[in-house]
């Protein structure tokens, strides 16, 4: 028993790296090419679903101000204040149905006006009419009321969007671990394997998840800021010491990576002066070689080792990181009880 809690615990915390590793490279991808702000367009545009007041919107100075470069240019913002939205639609909505009107001074917002505008030519067979005005009929005469329940229909509108965020972020998420899983070659049958033959190396793992459970942190890396932020470059160089640790301890090193990406490798040949391999023609070599030798099934085994590791990176560093401290408590290495708990 003590040998599966302790396979489970060093399988666990491979699992919480690979999950901060993934989900680092995830959030750079999603910052580099606007995911969020690309869903929150996507959002809006079906909410208020009228292409002309839409772009007014996204124009508006309480919304347009949000982007980097010129208002709705460049990468979109992540993040609209539901307050602002609902104040930039409706001066949209009156300064829309006041247009023909140019002789007349702008309408101040009220309950009135909001209800007029709604009723013009050009809004009243508007989707977005069709959605407001019944949020407006249950506010009465309450104009507060009237704000508050479209920022309460923008609000589980921007859940929704947060749900097709997560759907598209689980598919990405599956696909950056299996292809780090691979390049890394991070295959959890061999792990296991490894872990219930090697004493040393679960001893090892077993350290450094009491570490990490009890200080919250692996390497640098504060891991429940991980649900705000991907780990900063300091904090990418401090896990290198710990795989280090965990690749080498007690002479039975985990079976990640491969051969041709750590020492140097020299050609095999009688003359002394041959030149050493670079990582590159090594790894074809290594990968020609492998190639020879594995079977089928073989390679099925290594692809289903692989598979199992993207799905766990999936599954994200919280997760993880929550169930090694449950298995680690089990396993009766958890933290020490306080004074106050023991007197």
């Amino acid at each position: 028993m003590s040998v599966m809690l302790d396979v489970a615990i060093g399988l666990v915390l491979i699992f919480l790296i690979f999950s901060i590793v993934v989900s680092g490279v995830n959030e750079w991808f999603a910052q580099a090419f606007a995911r969020r702000g690309f869903f929150l367009r996507l959002g809006l545009q079906r909410l208020i679903n009228d292409e002309a007041i839409y772009r007014r919107v996204l124009h508006h100075p309480l919304i347009g101000s949000l982007y980097r470069e010129r208002a709705a240019q460049g990468k979109p913002p992540s993040y609209v204040e539901a307050s602002n939205f609902v104040l930039a639609l409706a001066d949209v909505l009156l300064a829309r149905a006041n247009a023909k009107d140019q002789g007349n001074a702008a309408k101040p917002l009220s309950i009135e006006a909001l209800r007029g505008a709604l009723r013009a030519p050009v809004i009243a067979t508007s989707p977005i009419g069709v959605a407001l005005m019944p949020i407006l009929d249950r506010a009465g005469t309450d104009l507060q009321g009237a704000l508050k329940g479209i920022e309460d229909w923008f609000n589980s509108a921007m859940d929704r969007v947060g749900g097709w965020y997560k759907a598209r972020t689980q598919k990405i998420l599956f696909v950056i671990g299996f292809v780090i899983a691979v390049l890394c070659n991070v295959d959890t049958i061999e792990i296991v394997s490894t872990l219930s033959h090697s004493t040393a190396l679960r001893t090892a793992l077993d350290k450094v998840a009491e570490s990490t459970v009890t200080t919250g942190k692996i390497g640098d890396i504060k891991i429940a800021e991980l649900r705000d932020r991907a780990p900063t470059p300091a904090e990418w160089n401090s896990l290198w010491p710990v795989l280090d640790a965990m690749r080498s301890s007690g002479g039975a090193g985990l079976p990640v990576g491969y051969a041709c990406l750590g020492a140097s490798f020299v050609a095999e040949s009688a003359d002394a002066r041959s030149p050493k391999l670079e990582p590159w023609p090594a790894c074809v070599e290594e990968l020609r070689n492998t190639s020879a030798t594995r079977s089928i099934s073989q390679w099925l085994i290594k692809l289903a080792g692989w598979l199992l590791t993207a799905l766990a990176g999936t599954l994200g560093a919280a997760y993880w990181f929550s169930l090694l401290s449950k298995v680690v408590d089990l396993r009766g290495a958890g933290r020490k009880p306080s004074p106050q708990a023991q007197s």
